[in-house]
């Protein structure tokens, strides 16, 4: 199953252990919190894994800047981060690395809360800070700065340029960002300035293809993948050809009539895809 998942992430071992470590974790702690409520007794998880805003109890816990990542609270929360990662990092790794995905994510995580500390030490912000829309936000930056123009077909919309979807979900984001707005604009700030690098020649995350192994995508490999969706598409519409040809063969021998309600329906739906 995990190799499966990984083949839809674009081959990425790493977007695969991200996006399945998120939800893998939410679980864990809701089943750790439901046992606690049950049992009565206090588990006290996420006190200790998501960011404070009080400065001096984060220097107690100097973990949470990475941990508040990997906490979400609510199922949409998680769920609507995982999917913005999934799609984001597959378009961001069709021009780029394992290694320049961490340093997105994980650098735009940290970008976020470090902001959000700063915030909270000027008066503008208060509470915990939890989930990794600050990180996402970083790889979506990332992704629409590498392919501005890259078309996303959306439900009910059509192809749209990644440059405006990404543009307007940073609207959204902020306008229904609560308190955590100044997390989503470290994300956002990090992950243009990664971007404009990147683009720029300047690989920050060099150093980590010692760790990371080498996966870069890279314009002959988009070029390789396209001449195989090419193929594809061809074969597709050589069998469609063939098929069609087979229904009028049995039209002219036996008249329209001999065909059954299924060949009709087969008939008129490859009249419309072959137009």
């Amino acid at each position: 199953m995990i190799e499966k998942w990984k083949n839809y992430c674009n081959g990425s071992s790493l977007l695969a252990i991200l996006t399945l470590g998120e939800i893998g974790i939410w679980l864990i702690v809701m089943m750790l919190s439901l046992a606690g409520r049950l049992l009565h007794f206090d588990v006290p998880i996420t006190e200790w894994l998501t960011l404070p805003s009080y400065f001096p109890t984060f220097l107690t816990r100097p973990w949470t800047l990475l941990t508040y990542m990997a906490i979400h609270f609510e199922a949409l929360h998680v769920l609507f981060n995982v999917l913005w990662l999934y799609w984001f990092g597959k378009i961001m790794l069709l021009r780029l690395a394992d290694r320049q995905l961490a340093t997105a994510f994980f650098g735009g995580g940290i970008a976020g809360g470090v902001l959000f500390l700063a915030a909270a030490a000027l008066g503008y912000g208060s509470g915990w800070l939890c989930g990794c829309s600050a990180a996402v936000i970083a790889v979506m930056s990332v992704a629409a700065i590498m392919l501005p123009d890259f078309e996303v077909n959306l439900l009910l919309i059509g192809e749209i340029k990644l440059k405006w979807v990404a543009i307007v979900c940073c609207i959204l984001t902020f306008l229904g960002g609560g308190g955590n707005q100044a997390a989503h604009l470290g994300g956002a700030i990090w992950g243009l300035s990664l971007g404009l690098m990147l683009r720029n020649g300047t690989d920050p995350a060099a150093w980590l293809a010692k760790v990371i192994p080498h996966r870069k995508y890279t314009k002959e490999n988009g070029a390789s993948r396209s001449a195989d969706r090419m193929v594809r598409v061809l074969n597709d519409r050589r069998a469609d050809l063939e098929r069609l040809d087979a229904l009028l063969d049995k039209i002219k021998i036996s008249g329209y009539g001999s065909l059954s309600r299924k060949e009709r329906k087969e008939l008129n739906e490859l009249s419309q895809r072959l137009k």
